[in-house]
């Protein structure tokens, strides 16, 4: 095997010697080609919203206000990025209409988090909701109507809180 190897290594270098006419010719390495980015569609931002929008509800429920926190922070950073990638659609200015529902219904559900109060969390989680379903019909997507979740939907994830 040693032998082998420094058979390798002579062959390599006598290669490496030889004048560049005499090594073999290879075809120059083609350009690369540009690389695609993936932007999310409006449709994939959504469907994660709605996930995190349904797992808000479950940590409110158990009065787990660190994961509501938590997922009311994953809604807000997705409808940034929505803001930054999708601004406008059907030629409305998608990037104003979340921006309503960040500083609006999505400020009101976080003090009823920091406050750890459970009433409100409900009357707010419910006025957030009905923002989604204004926006869609504001959209022309009205047939998208979003509810408070009653089953849950994750039967892998404990939403009690843990210490």
């Amino acid at each position: 095997m040693r032998t082998m190897m420094i058979a390798a290594a002579f062959i390599a270098a006598a290669g490496a010697a030889l004048p560049a006419g005499a090594q073999s010719q290879k075809a120059a390495p083609k350009p690369a080609e540009p690389i695609k980015s993936y932007i999310p569609g409006l449709e994939q931002f959504m469907g994660v919203i709605q996930n995190e929008h349904a797992k808000l509800w479950y940590a409110g429920s158990k009065r787990n206000w660190e994961l509501a926190a938590y997922q009311l922070g994953e809604i807000k950073e997705l409808m940034s990025d929505m803001q930054d990638l999708v601004p406008t659609f059907k030629d409305l200015p998608l990037a104003d209409m979340l921006d309503a529902v960040i500083t609006g219904s999505i400020a009101d559900v976080e003090k009823a988090i920091e406050g750890k109060d459970s009433k409100k969390f409900a009357a707010t989680y419910g006025k957030l909701t009905d923002a989604c379903n204004a926006c869609h019909q504001a959209t022309g997507n009205g047939f998208v109507v979003i509810k408070r979740p009653t089953q849950p939907g994750f039967p892998n994830q404990d939403f009690t809180p843990h210490k």
